[in-house]
């Protein structure tokens, strides 16, 4: 056999065994949080409940995934590598608004996707920041929601409004950030119910 063929020979076991010994990726540990709501004591539904259709937030583009936003210098938008929402925020956020407004006891809320349900109004929303802002100390999430809300019979809208959330964190961390989130949110959901509730008619 030629010098050229073992040479050959060998440098093709060479590459075969370094594939094979080559160490496999190391996978990225990835958590996972979400969005809840529990309110404290439901109100009772009265009798004759203006029926209100709750569509899906929609989102700015920063925050339309499941990437959890933070924010370390003015206009700096980063986002954790390992930690992530279980889904989007906006769509966490669609189920928890339709919870609250029922448990608010003045409006019968249904989802958008609740076909053949004779509604009278609309709630329209718009997530505009949902972060978790390093630019003060202690962190805070900051959560601000345009919300719009629509007679249905009139096709005009009744009242919108800007809210805006800045609930300090307990820690300067992912989990401090998801919990102040969390309460952000509560604390969000209870101001858009007062809301609609004062212009439901």
């Amino acid at each position: 056999m030629s010098v050229m063929k073992l040479f050959a020979r060998a440098c093709l076991v060479l590459l075969v065994s370094g594939c094979t010994l080559l160490p496999a990726p190391q996978q990225t540990a990835s958590e996972r949080y979400v969005l809840e709501y529990s309110p404290a004591t439901p109100a009772p539904a009265s009798g004759d409940r203006p029926v209100l259709i709750v569509g899906t937030p929609a989102a700015n583009g920063a925050y339309d995934s499941s990437r959890i936003a933070y924010l370390q210098q003015q206009y700096g938008l980063r986002y954790y590598a390992r930690s992530r929402w279980a889904d989007s925020p906006a769509s966490m956020l669609a189920p928890l608004l339709v919870e609250a407004l029922n448990a608010g006891g003045r409006l019968r809320a249904v989802g958008a996707d609740s076909g053949g349900i004779a509604a009278t109004l609309r709630l329209d929303s718009t997530l505009l920041r949902f972060y978790q802002d390093f630019t003060v100390h202690p962190s805070r999430m900051r959560i601000t929601l345009r919300v719009q809300l629509v007679d249905l019979r009139a096709q005009r809208v009744v009242a919108s409004r800007v809210f805006d959330i800045q609930e300090p964190a307990a820690t300067d961390d992912t989990y401090g950030g998801v919990q102040a989130a969390n309460r952000g949110v509560a604390a969000l959901l209870q101001q858009v119910v007062d809301f609609c509730t004062a212009h439901a008619g």
